[in-house]
């Protein structure tokens, strides 16, 4: 009987270390899209020189944004912070170098790239890291269509 017992406890601990990285997601997931419906909170412009309608190289740029899931629900918080790097334009001109962090509650992940505003519907930017259920997070960031009340939405396609 002990040993029919301890045969079941065996097969019983094998089938469970098997099933639990599935079921707690030890398992690194594979390919998927983050898609985040933004709000701007509040923004702030940094100038290092004389004061204009138009970003001088070097000026930068910090918004603190609002993260909220497609089915409705808030889900955590987006800084930006972005740096003119080229010569002086309109904000929606200028070439920026933007770094941005999503704070989830799952964890972090981290964008960076070069883009301009005027250029939206082509932004394609690299996923250069995370944290938590993002750690060693790759992938890219796109711009998905506009949804009414927000003001932007973010499409993180994480490759795995």
């Amino acid at each position: 009987m002990r040993s029919k017992l301890a045969a079941s406890a065996l097969a019983i601990a094998a089938v469970s270390a098997a099933a639990v990285p599935a079921l707690t997601g030890a398992q690194a997931p594979g390919p998927r899209d983050v898609t985040l419906r933004m709000k701007v909170l509040n923004a702030a412009d940094i100038e290092h020189g004389a004061k204009g309608p138009k970003m001088a190289t070097g000026d930068r740029l910090v918004v603190r944004l609002s993260a909220f899931d497609v089915s409705g629900p808030r889900v955590g918080s987006a800084y930006l912070e972005c740096t003119n790097i080229g010569p002086k334009a309109a904000p929606p001109r200028a070439w920026l170098q933007c770094t941005q962090t999503y704070t989830l509650r799952d964890g972090q992940i981290v964008t960076a790239g070069v883009f301009r505003f005027v250029d939206m519907d082509k932004l394609n930017v690299a996923v250069v890291g995370g944290t938590g259920a993002y750690a060693g997070a790759g992938g890219s960031l796109t711009n998905g269509a506009p949804v009414q009340g927000f003001d932007s939405v973010d499409v993180i396609h994480l490759d795995g």
